[in-house]
């Protein structure tokens, strides 16, 4: 009977433990989870606005292709212009050929 008292004591705080250890198991897999919800969140955001930029991105772009082509057009026009400026210099003396 005495190992009978033993044993169920041990077997009681044995219990006791583990519902202890259970709950702040419990209490770790709350806070995980709020902190996954809270990640969730902050990727949605992020997501969104890797979005927005990729649309700025492309905006971007367009305008820095046009850009380039008016640049390329005026350089164009310049170097035509700087022909004709030659010639006329050339033909009013200006400049020895």
């Amino acid at each position: 009977m005495v190992g009978e008292n033993i044993d169920l004591r041990f077997l009681a705080e044995q219990g006791k433990q583990i519902l202890a250890e259970l709950a702040e198991a419990r209490v770790e897999r709350k806070a995980m989870r709020e902190e996954f919800a809270g990640m969730r969140s902050d990727i949605s955001d992020l997501q969104h606005e890797v979005a927005a930029m990729r649309v700025d991105q492309r905006r971007t772009n367009e305008l820095l292709e046009q850009v380039h082509e008016v640049q390329k057009n005026q350089g164009a026009r310049l170097n035509v212009i700087e022909g004709r400026l030659a010639i006329i210099e050339k033909h009013t003396g200006l400049v020895k050929a």
